[in-house]
């Protein structure tokens, strides 16, 4: 994880492949919608993270954020 904006409750994510949304590219950096802003106090910038993500009315939207185990 590259960057929390909690004001705006997004986060700044680089990652590989998302199959549920068609994107087959190796690693990209993208910054996201989170659903529950609340999450985002679990983390930190540099954390390594587990997250869903859906395609949803304001843009892609993270719906599950945890740290990797």
């Amino acid at each position: 994880m590259k960057k929390i904006d909690e004001a705006a409750g997004k986060i700044t994510l680089k990652h590989g492949p998302i199959k549920n949304l068609n994107m087959d590219e190796e690693e990209m950096t993208m910054v996201f919608r989170v659903a529950d802003p609340a999450v985002l106090k679990q983390v930190k910038a540099g954390d390594k993270v587990q997250f869903e993500v859906e395609r949803q009315t304001g843009g892609l939207t993270v719906t599950k954020l945890q740290k990797a185990k």
